[in-house]
This record gives C-alpha cells, structure tokens and sequence, in this order.
C-alpha cells in the first residue's frame, strides 16, 4: 500500500486542533514579522561522499526600517577566511533588487492562508514524547514545488509547532532533492518560534551538479525597539 494511499485512509485531526495551529502560526508570524533577531547561516557545498569541500558562516542581525526587513552582516567567513566585507557589498547588491519579505510562517502548510491547500491526517505520537500530537500534511490537489509534503509534532494544548520535517512535492527546476527539517524552540511573547532550519539537498543543471546542506539558526527574538 502506498504512503499517499495509507495517508488518504488515516484519521483527519480534528478541526479544532488545525484552527488552533493556524491561530498560533498566525500570532507567532505576526510577532516576529516585526522583531529583532539574530539569525547565523552554516553552508557546506559537499563532495560525492557527503563531505565539505567548501564551508562558509554567515551571522546577521534583522531589524525593520520602514516597514521592511533589513539584515545587517555582523560577520562572514569562507573556509575560516574573514570575507565579512566582500560579502557585505554582495548582499548589499541582492537586496537592492529584491525584497526578501517572505516568512517561514507563510510557507506553514497550518497557516490560515495554505490550510485550504492540504490535507492532514493524525500519525501515532512519538513514545518519546506522547504529550505531542503528529499530523502529517500533504497536497490536498496538484503538487508543485510550493506545496509540501511531510509531517510535524504539535502541542495539542497550545497549537505550537514543535518540528516539521518535509520536502517540495514536486522538486524546483535545477532541484533534484531537498529535503527540511524545522524546530521551534525560540520562545517569544506569541509562542514557539522557529529556531532552526536544516535543509539538505542536491541540484544542478547538464553535468554540473552539487550537493548542499544548510544550518540556518535563529536566536534573540526581541519585539521591536
């Protein structure tokens, strides 16, 4: 039997519980949409073998001006390398052409705005952590690269998420796998936010292909000043 097809077949949470989620996804979003925070950037471009062959470190501090995220780069390095400089002037590039105002929160298949494009159905809680509830999530129609697939452990009490692991329903183009795992252990006045993101993945176009993986971290949550 297929995992969509024994999916289809298990029990749907209750809708209580997925309004509570999407209602504490939301106050969480709204919060930190607007704060203060440090967020730190570990990539490793990786050989056949899965070993680094090229390491860097990224650490920012985000703010808001004028409404709109602004990453100030604290440091950078490139295979122990201080590149911070370099690095400043790129970024400063980037963002003067586009706008990164997106939010993990948005992407939530429990967010008010992408409930609707999923189906969910209750899986057995973790024996380690029977307190929990888990609910895996899946397209409710066509799949494509915005849509998810995977699951996630919740607070049935207070509609947190506790961590989501997942992958693209249907891989970018130049993305032959990607694959996330999300935690939620930054406390903030709204709840649990986000406080780590590893993304593990490979792509790459005719015979240039490369492997990745990428520690995001996010700390020190603050409401705006």
């Amino acid at each position: 039997m297929t995992g969509t097809l024994l999916l289809a077949l298990a029990a749907a949470p209750d809708a209580a519980l997925l309004d509570r989620i999407a209602e504490r996804t939301k106050g969480v979003e709204t919060f930190t949409s607007e704060a203060q925070l440090k967020v730190s950037v570990v990539s490793d471009e990786l050989d056949s073998d899965g070993k680094s062959k090229k390491h860097s470190e990224l650490v920012f501090q985000v703010s808001r001006e004028d409404g709109k995220p602004h990453r100030e780069l604290i440091s950078a390095t490139e295979d122990g390398k201080d590149v911070t400089e370099d690095t400043r002037k790129d970024l400063a590039e980037q963002d003067e052409k586009k706008n990164k105002n997106g939010s993990m929160s948005q992407a939530s298949p429990f967010h008010p705005e992408q409930r609707a494009k999923y189906t969910f159905s209750l899986l057995a809680p973790s024996a380690a952590e029977p307190q929990f509830a888990r609910i895996a999530f899946q397209p409710a129609g066509d799949k494509s690269s915005e849509l998810m697939i995977g699951d996630a452990t919740v607070d049935p009490q207070t509609g947190d998420l506790v961590r989501m692991s997942m992958r693209p329903s249907k891989n970018p183009t130049f993305v032959s796998h990607l694959y996330m795992e999300l935690e939620f252990d930054a406390p903030t006045p709204a709840g649990r936010a986000l406080s780590k993101l590893t993304a593990k993945g490979a792509g790459g176009i005719a015979f240039i292909k490369k492997r990745f993986a990428v520690v995001t971290t996010f700390s020190d949550y603050r409401a705006r000043e």
